[in-house]
This record gives C-alpha cells, sequence and structure tokens, in this order.
C-alpha cells in the first residue's frame, strides 16, 4: 500500500479511526487504536467528554503516504486545537521534543486536506471542542479567545509551543497508560490548556497570526516547516527551496512568515535554540555533543549563542560543561 486516503470529518474522528483499523487490519476499541505493521505504525489514545469534545495523543510512524480529507458536517462547529512535534525519545525519558509544529487553531467550516509526515516519526495532541462548551466554562465573561473563535468564517491560526504548555502534555501522555487515572488527566489538562491560551491571548502574550493564503501555498509551507527542522546541521538554503516550490525568495519568505510570523532562518533559528536548551537541560548529552547534533561550528559557538538568547550560561543549568 503506497497511498491511503483518509475521508473524514472533524468532528466525530473515531469513524476514521475505526475504519483506518480495518484497512491495516489494526484494533479499535473505542478509546485505543493500535495499529503494528510495514505499512504504518499508529497509536492513538482519545477520549470523548459533554458536548462530544474529545481529547487525543496520536503518535505515527508511516511508510504510506497518507493524506486526511475533511468531510463537511452540516449544523456542526466545532473548534479543533492541535499541538505537534515529532523526534525520537532519548534515553531521559523526560526529554521529548515538541517544538516543531507548534500549535495550530482552526475550525471545521472548511474543507481541508493534512498530508502526515512521512517515514518521520510524529506525534501529536489534539483538542476538539464545541462552542457551547467554551460558553460553559466562561459564565458570560466575553474575552479575547471567544472573539477569535467565534467565528463563522474559515480560519486557522498558529502560534509557537511555550515551556507552560509543554508541560501540561507531558503530563498527559505521562499518564496514557494508566488505565485508571488517564481519562481524567488528559480531560484536565486539556482544560489547563485551553486557560493558559485564554490567559495569554488576553494579557497579549500571543500575537495572533490568522493564515490568509492559497490552501496550496499554505500546505507547502507546512511541508517545508518540516522540512527545515528535520535536519538542525543542515541550515535551510533559501535559493535551493525558492527552485524547489517554484516561487521567487521574496514570495518564499512572505508566505512562510504569513504562516509561522518569522522569516525562515529566523525560524529555523528561533527552533534550534529552542531545542538547544531542552537538550542542555534534558538530554545526557556532553555540550559537545549537542554542538556536533544541532550544527553548531564548535562547542563555545553554542553556548554564546545560548547566552545571548537566554541571559545565563548552558552550564548553569546542568552539572557539566562537556
Amino acid at each position: 500500500m503506497k497511498k491511503y486516503q483518509i475521508i473524514s470529518n472533524e468532528v466525530a474522528p473515531h469513524e476514521g479511526y475505526a475504519k483506518i483499523a480495518s484497512d491495516f487490519e489494526g484494533t479499535w476499541d473505542g478509546v485505543r487504536l493500535n495499529i503494528d505493521n510495514d505499512y504504518l505504525k499508529l497509536f492513538i489514545t482519545s477520549f470523548e467528554y459533554m458536548n462530544g469534545m474529545q481529547v487525543a495523543h496520536l503518535n505515527m510512524y508511516s511508510n504510506t503516504e497518507l493524506t486526511f480529507k475533511n468531510a463537511l458536517k452540516e449544523n456542526k462547529k466545532f473548534i479543533i486545537i492541535r499541538i505537534g512535534y515529532s523526534g525520537a525519545y532519548s534515553d531521559n525519558k523526560d526529554y521529548r521534543r515538541f517544538n516543531h509544529d507548534g500549535i495550530f487553531i482552526y475550525n471545521t467550516n472548511q474543507p481541508f486536506n493534512i498530508e502526515y509526515p512521512y517515514q518521520v516519526n510524529s506525534q501529536w495532541i489534539t483538542i476538539r471542542f464545541s462552542l457551547e462548551v467554551l460558553e460553559f466554562f466562561d459564565q458570560g465573561i466575553e474575552s479575547k479567545f471567544d472573539k477569535l473563535l467565534n467565528n463563522d468564517e474559515p480560519f486557522f491560526h498558529y502560534y509557537t509551543l511555550d515551556p507552560e504548555i509543554e508541560g501540561y502534555i507531558n503530563e498527559m501522555i505521562k499518564v496514557e497508560d494508566n488505565k485508571i487515572t488517564r481519562k481524567i488527566s488528559f480531560f484536565a489538562r486539556a482544560l489547563d490548556i485551553l486557560a493558559s491560551l485564554k490567559e495569554k491571548l488576553e494579557k497579549d502574550q500571543l500575537t495572533s497570526s490568522n493564515i490568509k493564503i492559497h490552501p496550496d501555498d499554505f500546505n507547502s509551507m507546512v511541508l517545508l516547516k518540516d522540512q527545515i527542522l528535520f535536519d538542525f546541521t543542515q541550515p535551510p538554503n533559501l535559493n535551493d527551496l525558492s527552485r524547489e516550490l517554484g516561487m521567487s525568495i521574496s514570495k518564499l519568505n512572505r508566505n512562510f512568515k504569513a504562516v509561522y510570523q518569522l522569516p525562515i532562518l529566523q525560524y529555523f533559528n528561533q527552533h534550534r535554540i529552542e531545542e538547544t536548551y531542552r537538550m542542555v537541560k534534558y538530554s545526557d548529552k556532553s555540550l559537545t555533543e549537542i554542538a556536533d547534533d544541532l550544527g553548531y561550528s564548535h562547542v563555545g559557538h553554542l553556548s554564546r549563542t545560548f547566552k545571548k538568547q537566554f541571559g545565563f550560561a548552558p552550564s548553569s543549568i546542568r552539572g557539566t560543561l562537556y
């Protein structure tokens, strides 16, 4: 099987889970999906709550080209928060790479396709909820978050992933195999994420970026993001990317900035330094090894860049320098 398209809808994803489990000879019991074969490795934990609210963690490695097509469902208006990350786990089980995709918020009032990464380990969290759920927790108090989501027009918003929300995701995943607490924990952490986003928007700590480019260009930018962050030892070459995508460098940067709020090279450097912080703090690797893994010319280059960004030396958050 070389290509596979999932035709489902974001309002009722469990229907799609059941079909893909059948097509790939996996299992789906209403909470856990397990597929483990040469074509696809897909593991999902998904819970449903009041008013159709759903919270899920998905982990996938595919040797099949997978695409998802959203089939619109009339009279059903849901909001989707998708928090994605990719990369392998290190020996230190507390270390995960969450930074690649950031946070997408969009509504279901639109047709769209999602092309999943091919032969790359990908994981993401999804929180789906209706506006009724939002109103239940709002207690009649209007906020910037409400205004953002109460929009009948199609929208996509993108935000970078900050440490607070990353921490909530870590807590969610740690209890995934605990059948006694996991459903409650998924729900609690999802509410924490919603509350954090709401508070940050209210305090103008997040800059809203409503994506308004052609759908084909949007898909190209999403795939480009995966490409440039796949290997931090290879900074993106704008001339090569321009030729590959058939657009000028100025249009390339303009489209990329429309989605991710930064030009390509700044985005790459920002994510590389964030990844540096994670590896310094959580991995067992020496700074020399981290410098090699992330494409710094030498450990001194890493240390200077780190201190310029964070205001303190990398050695201050770990035991040894080399």
